[in-house]
């Protein structure tokens, strides 16, 4: 990911600040409430496969670096072919 990342920083508000984004900007790009990203950023809600793979278009990040950011154990999914 990133070498900016602290221990304290969330991993998707850090992609969503490095696509450009503030959260409020991702959640109107993603055509969400402002709430459900906080949810997702905060880890206390994991999107559904559909809006995972509408944030890894807007972010223009892999899936496997979204579901890192979100905090899902991704060893042993293989890389993109």
């Amino acid at each position: 990911m990133n070498e900016r990342l602290i221990q304290d920083e969330k991993p998707l508000k850090v992609l969503i600040e490095q696509a450009g984004y503030t959260q409020k900007d991702f959640a109107s790009r993603m055509g969400m409430a402002y709430s459900a990203i906080k949810y997702y950023v905060a880890g206390q809600r994991m999107p559904s496969a559909s809006v995972l793979a509408d944030m890894c278009r807007v972010l223009n990040k892999s899936p496997k670096t979204v579901m890192k950011a979100l905090g899902i154990d991704i060893t042993g999914i293989p890389d993109d072919e």
